[in-house]
């Protein structure tokens, strides 16, 4: 017989689920002040030497500065990112691995293939820190002076001129896909493995055009090595401010390729705020501005909340890309 005082079993249950969840709160923020206390592994699903590898460097080195801990770059190339973006989504939740890539494993890959994962809900956005635009460009012995040139010399040579890409759905593919389809372009892709055999095929007439990020091209583009065309971007760029964007013949038409950082899903809250603060501050600070714009790229003190929705918006415009270019998913077409 249970005495007046005798406790039920579930109560004393409930009351332990309630007094472990108050600490797991409580937890949390004196867990994030001690943030970081040891070195912090920062992965790029891409190789050394890239234009997003460079980037992430200089952030690492400024926040290893900041935090007064090593934040050690970890390259884990393959599968157009998605091993690297795996390996950081199946890390623990501790803070101690960082993700920063470009948007491609999170906006484009899932729609183009099975993954073994889901990259937009197993890494959480901690911050945007660059963006740049795309850069059209083409061989300047091509008979062309202008973008509207350019439009209506390919239209009269319907699948006889062609242009680069670094790789089967990277930006310097579904750039030229999205510009296709609105002006009604019938171009030849040839891909290439890496970016600089794709920028040496365009310097050597071999191929007659490239739409790609702008810092990959810029060097050629200052020493008129190739002809600038247009910019992808929605304003017209202040380094080229007599060059169009494509959106002025072809309104709403806008590509940005970005940078941003992640952790793994279930990081303590107060370590993504704290560490997009952090992230901020370098995107904020001149020396860093002012490398990253001699190749054409701007920094950006962006949000979570904000990188959050670029991705959603970047999903919608490269899922018409893949379309044109036949590299939808079957289980993916509605």
């Amino acid at each position: 017989m249970r005495g007046r005082n005798d406790a039920p079993a579930w109560s004393l249950v409930a009351v332990a689920v309630f007094i472990g969840v108050v600490l797991s709160f409580c937890a949390a923020p004196s867990f994030a002040q001690g943030w970081p206390n040891r070195a912090v592994k920062v992965v790029v699903p891409y190789g050394p030497g890239g234009v997003t590898d460079t980037i992430v460097r200089i952030y690492s080195d400024r926040l290893s500065k900041l935090y007064g801990v090593p934040f050690v770059i970890e390259n884990r190339a393959g599968a157009g990112g998605a091993i690297g973006t795996e390996y950081a989504a199946r890390a623990p939740n501790d803070g101690y691995t960082i993700y920063c890539a470009g948007g491609a494993p999170l906006t484009i890959l899932p729609q183009m293939q099975k993954m073994s994962f889901d990259p937009v809900s197993e890494l959480t956005p901690v911050a945007m820190i660059t963006v740049n635009g795309m850069a059209l460009t083409v061989d300047p012995n091509l008979p062309v002076k202008s973008f509207d040139d350019f439009i209506s010399y390919v239209k009269a040579r319907p699948g006889q001129l062609n242009y680069a890409i670094g790789g089967i759905g990277t930006l310097s593919h579904l750039s030229p896909e999205l510009l296709s389809g609105r002006a009604g372009l019938k171009m030849v892709a040839i891909p290439y493995q890496s970016m600089p055999p794709t920028i040496a095929a365009l310097l050597s007439g071999t191929v007659h055009m490239f739409f790609g990020n702008i810092s990959d091209i810029i060097h050629a583009i200052r020493d008129k090595k190739v002809r600038l065309l247009a910019v992808s971007t929605e304003k017209r760029m202040p380094e080229f401010p007599n060059v169009p964007t494509v959106a002025e013949a072809l309104p709403g038409f806008n590509v940005i390729g970005w940078n941003a950082c992640f952790v793994p899903t279930g990081t303590p809250p107060p370590i993504i705020e704290n560490l997009s603060a952090k992230l901020a501050v370098v995107s904020r600070s001149s020396d860093v501005t002012d490398i990253l714009a001699k190749i054409g790229i701007d920094t950006v003190a962006g949000s979570p909340e904000q990188l959050s929705q670029a991705i959603q918006t970047d999903i919608q415009i490269f899922r018409r890309a893949l379309e044109v270019a036949g590299l939808l998913r079957k289980d993916n077409v509605k």
